[in-house]
């Protein structure tokens, strides 16, 4: 008699589980994609705000160059990503070194200081050691281009 009750109650338990696992919209494996820079995770975070009406864009290459579109200005470097999540940066150079809101020259500032990075599904961590990290999206996954 149990084991009649038993297959039910675990098909059902099955069902509930596949029923409410959520589609990973987009999982994204490699650096190399467009992110729109949200926030700093960093005790210092508070210092630095970002403009919710603006969007500011790291756009990693395939060919180990970056572009950084800041409130006005536009920055472009090199990088180097290795295994287990290292990544090199260059000082992003910059159209000027003015105009841009406190978040966006802080960014450009802590880029160089990156050591790391961690992408889970659509969001990519910068780590800075001792300092903590900068928080991205991918931004607008339908109109990148994977040979980038």
């Amino acid at each position: 008699m149990k084991a009649k009750f038993q297959f039910p109650s675990f098909f059902s338990a099955f069902l509930i589980l596949v029923a409410c696992n959520k589609d990973k919209v987009s999982v994204v494996e490699d650096v190399c994609h467009s992110w729109e820079a949200k926030s700093f995770m960093s005790i210092e975070s508070v210092a630095y705000p970002k403009n919710e009406n603006t969007t500011i864009l790291l756009t990693f290459k395939k060919d180990g160059t970056y572009s950084l579109k800041l409130d006005i200005n536009s920055c472009g470097g090199t990088f180097t990503s290795g295994k287990n999540g290292k990544i090199e940066m260059e000082s992003p150079a910059c159209t000027e070194a003015c105009c841009d809101s406190k978040f966006s020259e802080k960014l450009a500032t802590m880029l160089s200081k990156v050591t790391t990075y961690e992408i889970d599904e659509s969001v990519l961590k910068l780590h800075i050691p001792q300092w903590g990290y900068i928080e991205c999206e991918i931004f607008n996954s339908s109109l990148i281009n994977p040979n980038r």
